[in-house]
């Protein structure tokens, strides 16, 4: 099958640039000491993890319970859940994977996260493993105070859950569209969460992971004393959001297809609307750069930009997702290319797994 034989609006999935980013990513961390845990938020997709994994990785990250059984079905992990499980149907859905021989650790920041896992390791019979996180300066979920942290990790081990050591993320790099000063806010978070590993130890509790970093800091975060894996994700398909901020390391490789369906003046129409692609980071571009998704209603996008005047209706383009994770979770499939061919079709079935 060709790509021109597809209906839209679909995605493409580049297969020799997802082994090349694959690659590139495996080649940063040569020699560094830091291993690489992928978050599965941005494939949501088994064959791309097993990808992944097969290249180097020691485990996959994921944020939902739901991704989680998917990769335990698929039989890949371990597994890092970066997110606090709450309430007793997920606790339960927790320790279900763990009485099918999952490896897998959980993220607390406070003794109700505690409380919790003890609860449900009582009813089940199983022994939780957990991670503590930090807040490194995100100011969402974590613990405040290296004090809190040391505190945390003697009441896991008091309580017979299996410490495994910390994670702290710092996402509000993004927010910083400096160069300069985004470095500094990297390396004052990781700092941090250095603070947190270095008071563990003093007291004893030495941990053994200290998870961190999305790919926009994977080039500090690697060279950071303390760090031992990295949870970036995005790098595996890369987006026009990511490339602002890493410019020129990895390559695009998902893209949205659609079909031109009108031409006017000043604009054009596509068949792609806010149900089948988004801008939650800015306009979605075409490939070639002379095109943007300016706005997008339901089933419709609206198109500007120099290469309208070049537009047809009828006529297929490709588009770069400002951010790939939101986009591809509308979908059920990727469609796996090589050039122009269609090599396979995979599907996305962690796709809307948000429970």
């Amino acid at each position: 099958m060709r790509i021109d034989d597809l209906d839209t609006p679909c995605l493409l999935l580049d297969l020799d640039r997802v082994n090349k980013n694959i690659a590139t990513m495996m080649g940063i961390l040569e020699g560094t000491g830091v291993s690489l845990r992928p978050h599965f938020k941005t494939p949501k997709c088994p064959a791309v993890a097993e990808l992944q994994l097969n290249a180097g990785a020691i485990g996959i990250t994921v944020a939902k319970l739901g991704e989680a059984e998917v990769l335990a079905d698929a039989g890949l992990g371990p597994i890092l859940m970066a997110n606090q499980v709450v309430g007793t149907t997920k606790i339960d859905r927790l320790m279900a994977l763990l009485a099918r021989g999952v490896d897998i650790t959980t993220a607390v920041e406070s003794d109700f996260n505690i409380d919790e896992l003890v609860a449900g390791a009582k009813r089940s019979g199983q022994r939780p493993a957990a991670v503590i996180e930090v807040d490194a300066g995100l100011r969402r979920c974590g613990s405040p105070t290296p004090a809190e942290s040391v505190r945390l990790a003697r009441r896991l081990v008091d309580e017979g859950i299996d410490y495994r050591g910390i994670m702290g993320y710092e996402g509000h790099m993004y927010g910083q569209p400096e160069d300069a000063a985004r470095a500094e806010l990297i390396h004052t978070a990781l700092a941090t969460v250095n603070d947190h590993v270095e008071a563990l130890a003093e007291a004893g509790l030495a941990p053994k992971i200290v998870s961190t970093s999305g790919t926009a800091s994977v080039l500090i975060a690697s060279k950071t004393a303390g760090v031992t894996e990295l949870q970036a994700g995005t790098y595996v398909f890369n987006d026009s959001h990511n490339e602002e901020f890493i410019p020129g390391v990895f390559e695009n490789a998902l893209t949205l297809l659609m079909t031109v369906i009108s031409v006017k003046d000043r604009y054009a129409v596509g068949d792609a609307g806010a149900k089948s692609l988004t801008n939650e980071f800015g306009p979605p571009m075409s490939v070639d750069g002379t095109v943007k998704v300016a706005r997008l209603s339901e089933e419709h996008c609206t198109l500007t930009g120099e290469g309208i005047a070049k537009l047809k209706p009828g006529q297929r383009i490709e588009v770069v997702p400002s951010h790939g994770d939101t986009t591809l979770n509308q979908h059920d499939v990727y469609y796996v290319r090589r050039g122009e061919e269609v090599i396979d079709t995979w599907p996305i079935l962690a796709a809307r797994k948000f429970r």
